[in-house]
């Protein structure tokens, strides 16, 4: 009788352990756009598509998925990372491993690369300058709770 008792207390908290709880699936996507200010420019929209799985019993009504794409500066000596843009939706997921597929909006991450300008002895070096894609952060949550989170490995390195 103790032993039942037991299981069947232990299956009561792995499911309000698991109540909620969700996985992510990140994948960044891009398009290359014409440059604007020189045939040097490298301007790619990128956005997420982020499929959200709600493994638990119970719907997921009204949550809020939080993303945040970051840039890195590309100008020599200057290796800042920050983020470039951030938002939040609502979502509803539906439960027992259902899932709802979201994309974020577009964001425009615009660079010059070094190159040399002109020709022969009148030629000069432009140095690189802009921004360009570094990563990803996104969380899915409920209230105060985090029921789920992921990050691109290179924005991991920086949020730690």
């Amino acid at each position: 009788m103790n032993i039942s008792l037991s299981i069947l207390f232990s299956l009561l908290l792995a499911s309000v352990a698991s109540a909620g709880t969700v996985s992510l699936l990140v994948k960044p996507d891009n398009e290359k756009k014409p440059g604007d200010k020189t045939k040097f420019d490298v301007t790619r929209a990128v956005w997420l598509n982020v499929r959200v799985t709600n493994s638990s019993g119970t719907k997921l009504d009204g949550v809020t998925l939080k993303w945040a794409l970051y840039s890195a500066t590309i100008k020599r000596g200057a290796d800042s990372i920050a983020v470039e843009k951030s938002g939040e939706m609502k979502i509803t997921v539906d439960a027992n491993g259902r899932y709802t597929d979201v994309a974020t909006p577009k964001v425009a991450f615009t660079m010059i690369p070094f190159h040399t300008e002109g020709s022969g002895r009148r030629s000069k070096q432009v140095e690189a300058s802009g921004k360009k894609y570094h990563g990803y952060h996104v969380q899915v949550i409920s209230g105060d709770t985090v029921l789920g989170q992921a990050s691109s490995e290179s924005v991991k390195k920086e949020l730690k």
